[in-house]
């Protein structure tokens, strides 16, 4: 099922401007093209930084009587979007191959032009990630543009994976919410609201408290059932307030031995309540795999946001 919203009007006028739209008549498909710019990606490129925020713009437009109708965003993740714990010999990047992720797909209100801003964030894996960016006019025919994002993370031979990520209050469909924690990629409601395959990779949820404070939830807690009632699969993600004599033991702990220890002393909960900067809290997630979640920083303004580093067993 796909959202319907006007996405001409989310981006500021200057861009029409700094967009170059040829004549498209002697072409029956619609044009489509990103907006060159050092500061947005246009174009294929190492990602030197995991689980960094990036932004491209794009634009599309159609002539006369033919209108833009629909926007798809895809993005494949080779060789998977989780860790990989790599053979000593016999490798083959095949054997993991996942189907691509539906990250956005917008029913437009029909118009014959299309500028939009999208930020997302990179994969925290080594591999790729291939993004498909695609119009569909009311002639069903189509165009598309796509660029490929390289990452090579120095953790790839490590037994756990580890990376840091921001998670932001929901305040609309495109804040960054919801966290699939053996992947470590934050996902915007727009992605998971109809998504099912989205959705079955959400293990925590950025929920704020009562009195608008910043906490952690999992899929089972109350505060997030009614966001989640008609999701057909929810993942039965398992976490843990850390006991007091190990809430100092992020930085040693670095083996899936260690994560389970400290989980298994820990005290069970669906939500973590408000948070502040240290706090440590250890987790299973559906997938059997153990690790340890730290809050490094929590930023009430301009958009509440928690800044996290996890740890977790490949």
């Amino acid at each position: 099922m796909r959202h319907r919203f006007s996405l001409f009007a989310s981006v500021a006028a200057g861009l029409l401007a700094s967009a170059c739209a040829p004549d498209t008549t002697s072409s029956p498909n619609p044009y489509i093209n990103f907006v060159g710019s050092t500061r947005y990606i246009s174009a294929s490129r190492a990602s030197t930084t995991p689980g960094d925020t990036l932004t491209s713009k794009l634009y599309a437009e159609t002539k006369g009587d033919i209108k833009l109708k629909r926007l798809l965003i895809t993005v494949a993740y080779s060789p998977r979007k989780n860790p990989i714990v790599y053979p000593a010999s016999g490798y083959n990047p095949n054997n993991f191959a996942e189907p691509e992720l539906v990250y956005l797909d917008s029913t437009l209100t029909e118009q014959n032009a299309l500028a939009y801003q999208f930020t997302f964030n990179t994969r925290t894996t080594s591999g790729n990630e291939q993004w498909k960016f695609e119009v569909f006019d009311t002639k069903q025919l189509s165009s598309s543009r796509s660029f490929r994002l390289t990452l090579r993370n120095n953790d790839s031979l490590l037994d756990y994976h580890r990376y840091t990520v921001r998670l932001q209050e929901r305040r609309n469909t495109t804040s960054r919410s919801f966290l699939a924690l053996s992947s470590g990629l934050p996902l915007p409601g727009f992605t998971v609201r109809t998504n099912q395959q989205a959705q079955q990779l959400v293990d925590l949820i950025y929920v704020p408290t009562a009195d608008g404070k910043p906490s952690l939830a999992t899929l089972k807690d109350k505060a997030v059932q009614r966001d989640t009632t008609l999701w057909p699969t929810r993942r039965v993600t398992l976490l843990r307030r850390v006991a007091e004599p190990d809430r100092g033991s992020f930085a040693t702990s670095i083996t899936a031995q260690s994560f389970t220890s400290i989980y298994n002393r820990g005290v069970p909960i669906t939500n973590t309540g408000a948070l502040t900067k240290d706090n440590l809290f250890a987790f299973l997630t559906a997938d059997g795999k153990y690790g340890l979640l730290t809050v490094t920083e929590v930023r009430p303004t301009p958009t509440p946001t928690l800044n996290l580093q996890v740890r977790i067993a490949k």
